[in-house]
């Protein structure tokens, strides 16, 4: 009824003419075929697209959720305008609802695209710092990289041959991921999407919470999820509720109302609100409002003629009535279904075909299929688009939305299914092994489509033989490229295609895929499928060395839960039944013995003829050498008097079989086992060597914890502290590409460590503690939080020095616990009780708390009760024990030859690392040498050591060293009498305390040189009279390098 009820009605049609004549005033054609165009707006999302601006421009990601075709795609791809706007990178990528078995190629080809832009618009400079950037980051790991993220070879030199070397594939992987994107945001703002979420596999979803967690806010992030039961899985759901996506802010998509539904109609059918209100009224309520289920129905309702072009005026009208009173499906997949069945027979075969592929299809394997079914596909699919079920997107087809995928997909029969994705499977197969070049893709493609076919899709034994060990491949594949899940999948889908008889018909593919469904299982912690796949092994097996393999994986899996003592007992099991010893303590006397034989065999034998030696081939090398290595990292916690052995063992498998991966944790085991007996120099020969086979690209995988057990055991008694410190960051790279990060946080914690017994500045101290502490916070990992007490330990007393003793009476520094307080949680042992000891008793030398040196100067007879391996830190306290000592001798007459014995000890062993490194150990002696001195009164020997002290901590580049030798120096002169000496050193010493950003200390010398000296003597500061002292560092440096 056109019949105006009001003038406000007639106002409204008035203003909608002056605004749009063309779509409200000018007629249509009068052509009964006329097409019908639904517009393609985004109606009653104001508010959503508003919030959505403003998450982008505080940078915070979003999040768009709601029911299949709600819109929220169009709300998310909003940010890509925003992202053009502000001349940045935008990148989208979508996962497919049948979650084919290609993992992480669908974030792989997003960043691919992201790379494609920069190199498309970087300035030559900005391509340089990238190609740098990335070469330090990426290392020898850029070519596993660019297997998924192909233009990565664009920015940067790539191997072409590529080396796994990870112990963690998928957190290496991820570390990859996240520093190439933030390379590359570094000079643009990038904004990546994400849609249909829901389908993403668990290495994908954990990748994007990496990112998410790393990037902060110099990377936007977009995604789109369908909120509802079907489709949210229990890990999908986990996930959301995880920490790094707390960050993202929420939009939820309702459906449309009638007014939002009558506003699409006005606009499409060029007619007034007032009159396709009622029409509005009527879709509104079979489609609750959904508008993909809206102008489905719409374009039905044209093809049916419901809505049709009146001649008479001519404009778009409707049977209302017809419309009201048509029975129809709540399920938009149903009316396309509907509607795919009217299509003709070579339309509906070619959307068959295009939803078996997914989502998106490329040209290439349209092309491929074309010839296997003697149908031009292409030409087919061209016009599926042009019925609007597909749409051409450059080199590939892709469903306009997955409910229309699905409703494809229902065009068929189960059987039917099975039957075309075989077929498609083995001519992608037939195609990939036609071709020289090597197309994971493609294969991945295959496998998929043929694993959804299934065993019952075959006939022919030979060729289920042929999937299962293809299957086999895929499945070993996919744990190269990180994802164990999928591996376990394919590993199962290979057993799936083997008939009865396999065990004695295939015993070795077999054994091969129920050997590696059990390891995989291990690495996802499936214990049930690794009991499984476990036990059909060691009931077919025809040996025992076939057994081991699976074995191990049960053992790994007790290793990984924490159950140490059962892990060692299993292991001890499995090594007995493969003909190897018991391991024995250290101080049992046949293994002195064959300790020292291995000494006499090494000695006979070059570096250069180790690393010439042959790689490994045994598998039952491979196995030894796996348990044992697992066997070194839990004998550490639960009988360390073992591990000696246990090393003794891989090296004489090294030497007797061949270079493996886990050569190089063998010698580095064995320098520590060889520093442990006091065989400094044969233990840094076999340090060295550790280190030298990492070299070798093929055997660099357990990097990290080899430049840790080097650097904390032996390196540091002859390489430059500060050149540990960085050797440690190195270590912690390394960790973070292969995965490591039980040891890329070790590593990282004692490079800070170790840097602060180097002189680093104190605020660079407290910076770097404070990042490493909220890191492993968010690890939420067990196994990383209980060694974040050695962090806090070194943070709380690094405050301490910068603000003063106060600040460790509180609970918290910078939001992060005091040492204090984690005491009082947490059990202690022998290692904490030993740290602790070492920060109070330098704390107490450096604010000259004399109860407290007393209390806590027993370092060395802690450490040989404990027979604590030395290390820098607990070198640091015996250094800080023997200045104590002598300081407690002068002031506790009663107990003087205690105190100087002690001392004494503590200078024994700086003689003795002296001669090792002059460097780290040189300006220690020295000040020990001069309170010494001082002690038994021989003063002109003690005022030499006291100037020798600072010029080597000067040379040597040790502030901290320099700062408490300065005050040293002054406190003895003002003993001495000889003031104007004194305050110039003390005057010295404030300056190198603040320079070290030691202010507390450096504010408890000013205080005594006021009360000794007066206020002048502060403003005038020292003269020239320590010039010459410092002139001798250039003269002593001089004679040094021409080895006088």
């Amino acid at each position: 009824d056109d019949a105006y009820a009001s003038f406000a009605d007639l106002k409204l049609d008035l203003q909608l003419m002056s605004n749009d004549p063309a779509r409200f005033l000018d007629d249509i054609d009068d052509n009964p075929m006329q097409p019908l165009l639904v517009c393609n707006k985004l109606y009653g999302r104001e508010d959503e697209i508003a919030r959505v601006q403003e998450y982008y421009l505080k940078r915070k990601g979003v999040i768009v959720k709601g029911l299949a075709g709600s819109g929220k795609t169009a709300i998310a791809l909003h940010v890509q305008e925003l992202t053009n706007q502000a001349c940045g990178y935008f990148t989208m990528t979508k996962f497919d609802q049948n979650k084919d078995v290609v993992p992480l190629f669908t974030i792989g080809s997003s960043v691919s695209e992201l790379c494609d832009l920069f190199y498309q618009s970087a300035t030559p400079t900005q391509m340089d710092s990238v190609k740098e950037t990335l070469i330090s980051a990426l290392d020898n790991q850029a070519g596993l990289l660019a297997i998924f993220v192909p233009s990565l070879k664009k920015l940067m030199p790539v191997d072409n041959e590529v080396f796994i070397n990870c112990v963690d594939s998928a957190a290496g992987m991820r570390y990859l991921f996240v520093k190439l994107i933030l390379a590359l945001a570094e000079f643009s703002k990038i904004s990546f999407f994400v849609d249909d979420l829901h389908n993403a596999d668990i290495a994908s979803l954990e990748l994007i919470g990496k990112l998410i967690s790393d990037a902060g806010s110099s990377i936007f992030f977009a995604f789109s999820y369908r909120d509802d039961e079907e489709s949210m899985s229990r890990e999908f759901t986990d996930w959301l509720n995880s920490a790094p996506m707390g960050s993202m802010e929420i939009l939820k998509l309702q459906d449309m109302n009638t007014d939002n539904v009558n506003s699409l109609l006005s606009d499409s059918l060029h007619r007034s609100p007032r009159v396709t209100r009622p029409l509005a009224s009527v879709l509104h309520q079979k489609t609750r409002g959904n508008p993909l289920f809206l102008r489905q129905l719409i374009e039905s309702l044209k093809e049916q003629g419901h809505i049709y072009v009146d001649p008479s005026r001519p404009k778009w009208s409707w049977n209302l009535n017809k419309i009201s009173d048509m029975e129809m499906s709540t399920s938009v997949v149903t009316l396309l279904v509907k509607e795919m069945q009217a299509l003709p027979p070579n339309l509906q075969f070619g959307l068959k075909v295009a939803s078996c592929c997914g989502s998106r299809v490329k040209c290439t394997i349209v092309e491929i299929l074309s010839k296997e079914m003697d149908v031009d596909l292409v030409s087919v699919l061209q016009q599926v688009c042009m019925r609007g079920f597909m749409v051409k997107e450059g080199v590939l087809f892709r469903f306009l939305h997955d409910k229309i995928e699905e409703a494809a997909y229902e065009l068929m029969p189960e059987e039917e299914r099975r039957e075309y994705h075989m077929r498609f499977g083995l001519a992608l197969f037939a195609k990939k092994l036609s071709t020289k070049t090597e197309n994971d893709e493609l294969f991945f493609a295959a496998i998929n489509q043929a694993n959804r076919g299934g065993p019952t899709a075959l006939r022919k034994p030979e060729k289920k033989i042929l999937l299962a060990g293809l299957n086999l491949k895929a499945g070993k594949r996919a744990k190269i490229f990180s994802d164990y899940r999928a591996a376990f999948k394919l590993f199962q889908h290979g057993i799936q295609f083997l008939e009865g008889g396999h065990w004695k018909d295939h015993y070795k593919l077999s054994l091969d895929l129920f050997d590696s469904a059990a390891e995989s299982a291990c690495m996802i912690n499936d214990k049930d499928a690794v009991d499984l796949y476990s036990k059909q092994v060691v009931a077919h097996a025809k040996c025992y060395e076939d057994k081991a393999n699976s074995l191990v994986s049960s053992t790994r899996l007790l290793l990984n839960s924490e159950h140490l003592m059962e892990h060692e007992e299993a292991s001890f099991t499995i090594l007995a039944q493969m003909g190897e010893e018991h391991p024995r303590p250290l101080g049992d006397a046949s293994l002195d013995g064959d300790i020292q034989v291995m000494k006499k065999s090494l000695q006979n034998i070059s570096d250069d003829s180790i690393l010439s030696m042959n790689e490994a081939t045994s598998k039952k090398t491979s196995i030894l050498l796996k348990m044992y290595f697992n066997l070194t990292f839990s004998l550490q916690f639960t009988n360390p008097s073992l591990k000696a052995d246990v090393t003794l063992r891989m090296v004489d498998i090294t030497i007797k079989s061949g270079l493996s991966e886990k050569s190089s944790v063998a010698f580095a085991c064995y320098a520590e086992v060889l520093a442990s007996m006091g065989e400094i120099i044969e233990a840094c020969r076999f340090g060295r060597l550790a280190l030298k086979i990492l070299e070798n690209k093929r055997l660099g995988t357990h990097k990290s914890s080899v430049i840790f057990t080097v650097c904390q055991t032996v390196m540091w008694a002859f390489e430059p502290l500060q050149s540990i410190a960085e050797a440690h960051l190195l270590g912690k790279k390394a960790g973070e590409q292969s995965g490591d990060f039980a040891f890329s946080s070790l590593n990282r914690k004692l490079s800070v460590i170790v840097g602060y017994i180097a002189g680093a500045r104190l605020d660079t101290v407290r910076g770097e503690t404070e990042e490493h502490i909220e890191t492993e916070r968010s690890t939420n990992n067990p196994r990383f939080g209980g060694f974040m007490i050695f962090s806090v330990m070194c943070h709380s007393h690094a405050v301490a020095l910068i603000e003063g003793l106060h600040v460790l009476e509180a609970d918290h520094i910078s939001n992060i616990p005091t040492y204090r307080v984690l005491l009082a949680k947490a059990p202690t042992s022998p290692m904490i009780e030993l740290q602790v000891k070492i920060y109070a008793l330098e704390r107490a030398y450096l604010f000259r708390q004399t109860d407290e040196m007393s209390n806590n100067a027993q370092i060395s007879q802690f450490i040989a009760m404990e027979k604590h391996q030395l290390n820098p830190l607990y070198i640091h306290g015996v250094f800080f024990e023997g200045l104590a000592s002598f300081h407690l001798a002068r002031v506790k007459s009663n107990e003087r030859d205690k105190w100087i014995m002690i001392g004494e000890t503590a200078l024994g062993l700086m003689r003795r690392l002296r001669e090792h490194s002059s460097w780290n150990w040189e300006s220690k002696m020295l000040m020990l040498e001069a309170e010494r001195m001082h002690v038994l009164y021989d003063n002109d020997e003690a005022a030499s050591f006291h100037e020798k002290a600072i010029i080597s901590a000067r040379e040597h580049q040790f502030i901290n060293d320099e700062a408490i030798a300065s005050e040293n120096a002054g406190m003895y002169y003002c003993r001495m009498g000889l003031h104007q000496k004194s305050s110039d050193f003390l005057l010295h010493s404030i300056k190198r305390y603040k320079k070290w950003g030691a202010f507390a200390v450096a504010m408890r010398v000013e205080m005594f040189v006021e009360s000794r000296y007066g206020e002048n003597v502060l403003a005038e500061g020292c003269d020239e009279s320590l010039g010459g002292i410092f002139e001798a560092v250039e003269g002593l440096s001089k004679k040094r390098r021409n080895g006088d």
